[in-house]
């Protein structure tokens, strides 16, 4: 039986109580130490959510009087994720830690799948560890040093430093205390001013942890960002204007800063885009600081989420279509649909045909309930055991085949992925198993068309077809206009290219490829 148990500090990792508890005892085995603490030694501790905490109270609670909750709530990070996650993953993630015999919390919660840039290390404040040692003659590991994106203590305004400690280390069952690790000679401070963009926002990241606050739902947010980048003039005409807001919010905050925490927004449908669009996921707390402080710096994070926590998304009605001619004409294409029905085996089929697709629009419109009960039969197929090798190799050289044959012909669509997979005609689904085909995923990567390049491969179809023709150049704005840009649409190397002398152009005759 334990017979003596640490007092939990304000803001400690529960891994850094047991730390405590396990130095305290001499313990140098670490199964000992996981044994006498849960009862059993098949537990691995965790730095941000720790579980198995009904065996941990059962063996300590006579001890330590605290609920379990009470431990997830003032001990783990789980409360940093309360406004992010839906209210059932969070409940989900508390009976995993509580109850289960193996935790999969960081998992749920969307930790391993994020891009966000966690600390590698444990993170301590030099002028926190110097108190702790005058005080307490110990130091413990804060949690709120351990969240991305803080950088800097938000009490003495000075720049964390990592230990030599890894939050995730090979040694899955060792307990590290902050006491042996942390030495007096490391102590060496780097302060901040506490109006930095730095500090201010590890306030918000602190205050995030320790404040109770609502659930925000992605609709809800996508509302609350769409009326605000209105308020402030970020729109082009009815929608967000992305360049705009990438150009502030990097000005802000710059490109390394971003980078480092796993927020870079140099490619072109980056993190960034998605965000100011609707949203279709939830988004991390620091990905809503990060563009809150850069465009609507008068506004806090928690006056954010209450607001968008109070707004009820309008239900999109169902529209109604009518016809005057219902009932005269309703046989009859009832009667045309069984025929054409029975002719195929598939609703592809059917809707491939022009007058498949012509009833199958009527009868949705009008005639939906009888048209879902007369349908073919879904088709599923059972393709057992993929070679995927094998596929990759066969789909990369049908794309590297529809690369050859398209790259003359100035007048196509843009070249994007969706193109590409179009234009093989494949029937799986390529883009969702893209992992698994890494030759197909180097050829989308070096051929798929930019935004960029797309406007300008339009641009110089014109001006190559005037050469050609033997036709004098359109004026830039033409060109333009004949390309189906305008200056607000137009990107950097179009603009370029319209600034340049076109009269030079006209000596000009485009080779063919063909020799």
């Amino acid at each position: 039986m334990i017979m003596q148990f640490p007092i939990a500090h304000n803001d400690e990792l529960l891994v850094s109580i047991l730390a405590r508890f396990v130095a305290r005892q001499g313990l140098k085995n670490d199964k000992a130490a996981l044994d006498l603490l849960f009862g059993t030694r098949n537990i691995v501790p965790s730095a941000l959510l720790q579980g198995h905490i009904q065996p941990l109270l059962s063996n300590v609670g006579h001890l330590w009087s605290v609920s379990e909750t009470d431990v997830i709530n003032r001990h783990s990070l789980l409360p940093f994720f309360q406004s992010f996650i839906e209210p059932q993953r969070i409940e989900a993630v508390q009976n995993s830690l509580i109850y289960s015999e193996k935790s999969t919390a960081l998992t749920t919660i969307g930790k391993n799948a994020s891009n966000i840039h966690w600390p590698m290390y444990y993170r301590y404040c030099p002028k926190c560890v110097a108190e702790d040692n005058k005080l307490l003659a110990y130091s413990y590991w804060r949690r709120s040093f351990q969240l991305p994106g803080l950088v800097v203590c938000p009490k003495h305004f000075v720049y964390l430093q990592n230990s030599h400690f890894k939050l995730f280390p090979s040694s899955r069952h060792g307990f590290c205390n902050a006491s042996q690790v942390i030495t007096s000679d490391k102590l060496i401070h780097i302060d901040v001013d506490s109006n930095n963009k730095l500090s201010k926002l590890a306030i918000h990241l602190q205050q995030l942890l320790q404040i109770n606050t609502p659930y925000v739902s992605p609709l809800q947010w996508a509302i609350f960002y769409q009326k605000a980048i209105r308020d402030i003039g970020l729109v082009n005409g009815a929608r967000p204007d992305h360049l705009k807001i990438k150009e502030r919010v990097i000005s802000y905050w710059g490109i390394k800063f971003l980078s480092s925490h796993g927020l870079g927004i140099h490619n072109e449908n980056s993190w960034l885009l998605a965000f100011f669009r609707k949203h279709r996921r939830h988004y991390t707390a620091l990905h809503h600081l990060v563009c809150m402080m850069a465009l609507f710096p008068f506004q806090s994070i928690f006056g954010a989420i209450n607001e968008a926590s109070l707004i009820i998304p309008e239900r999109q009605k169902k529209k109604v279509y009518t016809n005057s001619k219902l009932e005269d004409k309703v046989d009859e294409y009832r009667t045309n649909w069984l025929l054409i029905y029975s002719q195929f085996d598939s609703l592809k089929s059917i809707r491939g045909t022009r007058e498949g697709a012509r009833l199958y629009l009527w009868l949705f419109r009008y005639d939906n309930a009888w048209l879902q009960k007369h349908l073919p039969k879904r088709i599923y197929y059972n393709i057992g055991k993929v070679n995927w090798a094998k596929r990759d190799q066969e789909l990369v050289k049908k794309l590297i085949l529809v690369r050859n044959k398209s790259y003359d012909n100035l007048s196509l669509p843009r070249m994007t992925q969706t193109w590409f997979i179009a234009q093989v005609g494949v029937i799986w689904g390529v883009t969702s198993h893209l992992e698994k085909l890494p030759l197909s995923k180097c050829f989308f990567i070096k051929y798929t068309e930019s935004i960029d390049e797309y406007q300008i491969r339009r641009v110089l179809a014109i001006i190559i077809n005037c050469i050609n023709k033997n036709e004098p150049l359109p004026r830039p704005y033409e060109i333009e206009r004949l390309a189906g840009l305008s200056k607000q649409r137009s990107r950097e190397p179009v603009k370029c290219i319209l600034e340049m002398d076109f009269e030079e152009f006209s000596c000009f005759q485009i080779p063919s490829r063909k020799c």
